[in-house]
């Protein structure tokens, strides 16, 4: 008797496109450029710059790579409106220029409705000389020693809202707070929700989640005792009610970004070639602006990645048949 037997789910990957339109969708790309310089103008641009990392973070390139590959089609240049190949240096110092934040900035004032938020961080680990880096502990508590990558995300949309880059050891409260803090005012009929896991229960961010229009449902940390702010009371009995308790399991759809950053990005891949938190920065900069839906029109939403996984798994079983000579849409 043959068994279905579920296969373990694959990584997140993302859409496969062809090349040409993958290289019109990123030469679509523009951002704000800066006055004019004295002296002799800049050959190439910000926007120049901006594309030549988008295209090696979809790809999975180093900066190495990817210009050995302008040099040797000419052909890439041309379609991604490049003037010519920069050199590494150019490359290395003027990225450290790019207005990365810009890219996501939501501008405020805008009328929206109800959205799902999720708010979370991950460990990236990295190079064991690097000394900018710091011993922390990742989401299963083993000792990583790396970074942290926290992440403000969209679930409806996909969209990142904005991120930050931190030592290991840094604590995801504040950092969160910071996040939190540095977005624009959400305006609607009904306030949007914030997802995060026990590390984001305290009062100050959830002031803070209030103050920009969010209501921030997070798990209780037992750690901290019973809950005496009143906004940490009302959300411990916000988490016992279904309708809260169902979108609260959301939260988990942002463990497929950071799979698309640390995969298909080649983003955990990147990090084992640059140290330093600044270089470590502009690396989960340049993934995060290739997952950018409003620019490039790939990802419509992440839970469509998951619905792809979980129709493959399905159509998988079956057509795999449960006991020898069974019908399968196959047998005809």
């Amino acid at each position: 008797m043959d068994k279905c037997v579920g296969t373990p789910k694959p990584p997140p990957s993302l859409p496969e496109l062809p090349e040409w339109q993958l290289r019109t969708l990123i030469r679509s790309l523009q951002v704000p450029e800066p006055g004019p310089k004295p002296g002799r103008p800049r050959t190439y641009t910000h926007t120049h710059l901006l594309r030549i990392h988008v295209y090696r973070a979809f790809m999975g390139w180093s900066v190495e790579r990817m210009l050995r590959e302008l040099r040797r089609d000419p052909s890439l240049c041309r379609a991604l409106g490049l003037p010519g190949v920069p050199s590494r240096a150019t490359v290395s110092e003027r990225s450290k220029h790019l207005p990365w934040q810009a890219l996501w900035q939501r501008q405020g004032g805008e009328k929206t409705k109800r959205r799902v938020l999720a708010l979370d961080a991950t460990a990236l680990p990295a190079q064991a000389t690097d000394p900018e880096a710091c011993w922390g502990r990742d989401s299963k508590g083993q000792w990583v020693y790396g970074y942290k990558l926290h992440l403000l995300l969209d679930l409806d949309t996909g969209e990142i809202l904005a991120l930050s880059v931190t030592p290991a050891n840094r604590h995801d409260g504040p950092v969160g707070w910071a996040l939190v803090r540095g977005i624009a005012s959400w305006e609607g009929e009904k306030p949007s929700l914030l997802l995060g896991d026990s590390a984001y229960d305290a009062e100050g961010l959830f002031q803070a989640a209030e103050e920009k229009g969010l209501l921030l449902l997070s798990g209780h940390n037992r750690r901290r005792g019973k809950p005496r702010g009143r906004r940490r009371g009302e959300n411990l009995r916000r988490l016992q009610r279904g309708a809260y308790r169902r979108l609260y399991r959301r939260r988990w759809e942002v463990e497929t970004v950071f799979g698309l950053l640390k995969g298909s990005l080649g983003l955990a891949a990147c990090l084992r070639r640059v140290r330093g938190l600044k270089a470590v920065s502009r690396q989960v900069a340049a993934g995060g602006t290739a997952l950018l839906p409003k620019k490039i029109r790939i990802l419509s939403k992440v839970a469509s990645l998951i619905r792809a996984a979980l129709v493959a798994t399905l159509l998988e079983c079956l057509s795999t048949p449960r006991i020898a000579g069974s019908y399968t849409p196959n047998s005809e």
